[in-house]
């Protein structure tokens, strides 16, 4: 049987505990000692988890429990130039212009998405190739305690980078989960190859608290990340006197906005993130609050998509480059990535083999619940079996059902109201009075998922007058009109395409629509397809500007490719001059229409 899942409230309160208790693991961390040596260059942190981008982390959980897997590569272009090291003259016209000139790199992550809140993840990044050279001091290296730096950087690969281990849960959600807030505890693990030369880790545990936030606008998403680092201070040079480059606790942040296409299938996207050091001394790493070299800002664009039969997979690219050029941030940045998630089923437990429950019926076995199953083989062993439901014999009772509609109550969104039954969203646990918000209650109306006015006639009454759902067809009984040769709407067709407005905000379940337009064959090819074309847009353009959600429609002008009637007569013309509505994708059905 199914457990019964923990009410939201009790879940975030459990989410808030334990970033609470992982927070205060993270400031309690002893201060790592400075020292002289490279660092972790790369200033991109990849998340992983499904609904992720590829420098945004999102406080949305998928409503399933989930486990998933990424891998990212990104290579860099100078993420390191001399003169973020040096601003002496003589050594900058000796050196190369970078002392990291590329950078490629992975990035593998995986973790669980739990009880619609927590997301637990890691992500390891290694640096597979790096090229470079060292600043030319007259004999002298990069690195070292000034002024004798005896130690060479390393600029070849491969560098191991620190392991990134995340916490993270949504603190605050709305009811329709179109805006969250959330925290994150992310802790780094010194697993970084010789960091004193490569940069390929701080070299010391450092620790990431940060706020996540998203809301839905229109068809966006907007993100925003903001957090403070713990990491050790390092340096390298000599950053008081304005020759290196010194690191310590640095504030990080990032925001973007995302736009889901074709229902969520595509995202496409953009980025800024950055960062600035938050605090100075006069010994080893300087002044780091806002100054150009602590303060690198990139911007990312980045598109998504969704692959397989069930969409468990996705694949995604990013590019971008710098805005302001900190240390890490490079001249260009480009992302691949490829992952996947399994679902973790909650499936019920299934009735022991009756011969074996006879045999450890004889046997006396323990049987905590007194249900006469034995513990050893009771899906339940703490809660009596009342042999009901379609497996009376799994040890488990069936789950609470106060309304007795048939639907538990953790399923149920009116636990108190049963189902009426009527056909109309059965499934969801409450009665609908009136299911299209029309006014007329579905007792009376001959239409309740079509929204429509009051009508004598008892086969008319709440039915739009303009329009005819008949399958996967939404049938208008008056044509839309525009201006000869134009595609500005006429008023007269206002009326028709309200109650197309008001039949998509009434059946969420439509989630895809085409618009469809034709001509007659009168003009040529070409004029035609694009007048069809943009007749079919401006359609569009005034459904989304009634309050109907741009990712759920689609529009198509076919010209005069696909006539309805004879060209040859004035009739026939007027008929093939036409814009249709297609229902191609409807929930219910979980099925494409073509």
């Amino acid at each position: 049987m199914e457990k019964l899942k923990q009410r939201p409230s009790a879940r975030a309160a459990l989410c808030a505990g334990a970033l609470s208790a992982a927070a205060a693991t993270l400031l309690g961390l002893p201060e790592a000692s400075a020292q002289q040596q490279t660092f972790h260059l790369d200033r991109l942190e990849v998340p992983g988890a499904p609904g992720d981008g590829i420098a945004l982390f999102r406080p949305a959980n998928d409503p399933n429990n989930l486990v998933y897997g990424q891998l990212a590569v990104g290579y860099s272009l100078r993420p390191l130039r001399t003169a973020t090291i040096t601003t002496d003259r003589s050594v900058l016209t000796r050196s190369r212009s970078s002392v990291i000139q590329d950078q490629l790199s992975i990035y593998g992550s995986v973790g669980f998405e739990l009880l619609e809140r927590v997301i637990v993840g890691a992500t390891f990044p290694v640096t597979l190739v790096q090229t470079g050279g060292n600043p030319d001091y007259g004999g002298s290296s990069i690195i070292g305690p000034a002024p004798s730096r005896t130690t060479t950087v390393g600029t070849d690969g491969p560098a191991v980078g620190d392991i990134r281990l995340d916490l993270r849960g949504t603190v605050l959600r709305s009811q329709d989960r179109g805006s969250a807030l959330g925290a994150q505890v992310s802790l780094f693990a010194p697993t970084g190859n010789g960091s004193n030369t490569n940069f390929g880790g701080d070299g010391a545990t450092s620790g990431l608290f940060m706020v996540t936030g998203e809301t839905k606008v229109k068809s966006f998403v907007l993100v925003a990340n903001t957090g403070i680092h713990f990491r050790p201070r390092n340096s390298i040079n000599d950053p008081v006197n304005g020759s290196g480059l010194g690191v310590g606790n640095e504030w990080r942040w990032a925001v973007g906005a995302f736009l889901p296409l074709k229902d969520g299938k595509y995202r496409i996207g953009a980025t800024i993130f950055g960062q600035t050091g938050i605090e100075s001394d006069t010994k080893i790493i300087g002044d780091t609050a806002f100054t150009g070299r602590n303060t690198p800002i990139e911007w990312q664009a980045e598109g998504r998509m969704k692959l397989g039969p069930a969409d468990h997979y996705w694949v995604g690219i990013g590019a971008g480059t710098l805005i302001a050029g900190g240390y890490g941030a490079p001249a260009f940045r480009g992302v691949a990535l490829f992952g996947t998630y399994i679902p973790i089923l909650e499936s019920g437990a299934k009735s022991p083999d009756k011969k074996a429950m006879r045999e450890r019926y004889r046997s006396n076995a323990p049987d905590r619940d007194g249900d006469g199953i034995p513990d050893d083989i009771d899906a339940c062993p703490d809660e009596p079996e009342d042999h009901l439901g379609n497996d009376p014999n799994d040890g488990c009772p069936q789950p609470p059902d106060r309304d007795g509609d048939g639907i538990p109550d953790m399923y149920d969104k009116c636990p108190d109201e049963p189902e009426d039954k009527d056909g109309i969203d059965d499934g969801d646990g409450c009665p609908e009075t009136d299911a299209d918000n029309d006014g007329i209650p579905d007792t009376e109306d001959a239409c309740p998922k079509e929204p429509g006015a009051k009508n004598a006639d008892p086969k008319k009454n709440g039915c739009p007058s303009f329009i005819k759902v008949e399958g996967n067809v939404v049938r208008i009984l008056q044509q839309v009109h525009f201006a000869t040769g134009s595609t500005n709407i006429l008023p007269d067709s206002f009326p028709m395409l309200q109650e197309i407005a008001n039949l998509l905000k009434a059946n969420p379940g439509i989630k895809r629509m085409s618009i469809e337009g034709h001509t007659d064959n009168r003009g040529g090819a070409d004029m035609n397809k694009k007048l069809s074309q943009g007749r079919a847009n401006s359609v569009m353009a005034w459904l989304v500007a009634h309050g109907v959600g741009g990712e759920r429609l689609e529009a198509h002008g076919y010209g005069l490719e696909k006539p309805i009637d004879d060209n040859n007569t004035d009739q026939g013309r007027a008929n093939n001059r036409r814009v249709e509505f297609k229902i191609l994708e409807e929930e219910d059905t979980n099925k494409i229409r073509r």
